[in-house]
């Protein structure tokens, strides 16, 4: 009988295909990139699959969300997602995790001797903790980012190539889908990439060095080689996300049931982004939108939940 991977078997050979089949992969962020990059992983083979994700489906991630239909809206992400690779391929094993991944928990979620993490969050605080827990475990990992039509990709290979923190020495705010816009076309094609990528890791067949740039709406492809930052912390050792006891600064006012999240924002610049797609109180020196208070330097949320109050700011600001 013919194998469900003979297509693959005839580019990459059978044992290949057993390592594939052999190898534990953690995918962070089961949302646009996240769900095309799952899809790709079970229908390869990948024999291991972790989901980790802290929100839930909504009408407007249908446009982009692959794996997700209309009877999904409300529903966690990981859970979804693990019920519907199930049923593309059911000889693998397939773990979700409906939480926010954090300095707490990223070693309970993700195994230290794990193969392989994919970025496919929507925040960069994440990435700077799952750099440096990559880092220091010696786990590699592939960033992926998407907005409008443009898309970014890097392999970070500890002691091979320069990691995260090199290329972005500090946190700081980025457009979102929410405010910006994002195609479909792009997302996809960030998950095809990191896909490649990841095979290429998993087989140890000559990843690729270069931070990749693509604009979509020109057909840009950019390949930048990438220097390693001098005094880098985290290539020198030194953990700041995974060790700070709070390092996105979240406090809760006992009094009123607020968070408070610093950041780091263009407040006129996010006036203009949100005034697109919501009624916005502007007070000058901050604006309130939605349950929000919003300073160039911190957001006030009003929220149930230190998880709820972290999903507001990654889709309105973009931490």
């Amino acid at each position: 009988m013919e194998s469900r991977y003979s297509r693959q078997e005839t580019y990459i050979g059978k044992s290949n295909q057993r390592i594939l089949s052999g190898s534990t992969v953690a995918i962070v962020g089961i949302g646009a990139i996240g769900t095309g990059t799952a899809s790709l992983l079970a229908r390869a083979g990948v024999g291991n699959i972790i989901l980790i994700d802290r929100d839930v489906i909504e009408l407007n991630n249908l446009q982009r969300q692959t794996l997700f239909n209309e009877s999904d809206i409300g529903k966690p992400k990981a859970s979804q997602a693990k019920k519907h690779l199930e049923k593309i391929n059911s000889g693998i094993k397939i773990t979700a995790f409906n939480d926010d991944l954090n300095n707490e928990n990223i070693s309970n979620y993700i195994p230290k001797n794990i193969k392989l993490i994919l970025d496919c969050t929507d925040n960069m605080e994440t990435r700077f903790l799952i750099n440096d827990y990559a880092l220091k475990n010696n786990i590699p990992w592939v960033y992926s980012a998407g907005i409008q039509s443009k898309l970014a990709l890097m392999n970070i290979i500890p002691k091979k190539t320069p990691c995260f923190s090199c290329i972005f020495a500090t946190p700081a705010s980025l457009e979102t889908c929410q405010t910006v816009g994002v195609l479909n076309s792009t997302t996809s094609m960030v998950s095809s990439l990191q896909v490649s990528e990841a095979i290429k890791i998993l087989l140890n067949d000559n990843p690729s060095r270069y931070f990749i740039r693509i604009n979509l709406e020109e057909n840009n492809f950019e390949k930048l080689r990438i220097k390693k930052r001098k005094g880098c912390p985290a290539c020198n050792d030194e953990y700041i996300y995974l060790n700070s006891i709070n390092p996105q600064g979240i406090l809760k006012f006992c009094s009123t049931g607020n968070y408070q999240i610093k950041i780091k924002v263009n407040l006129d610049k996010l006036k203009k982004d949100l005034s697109k797609i919501g009624k916005l109180e502007d007070f000058g020196s901050c604006i309130k939108f939605k349950n929000m208070l919003i300073f160039s330097n911190r957001c006030l949320i009003k929220a149930e939940s230190e998880k709820q109050a972290k999903v507001l700011v990654s889709k309105y600001i973009g931490n």
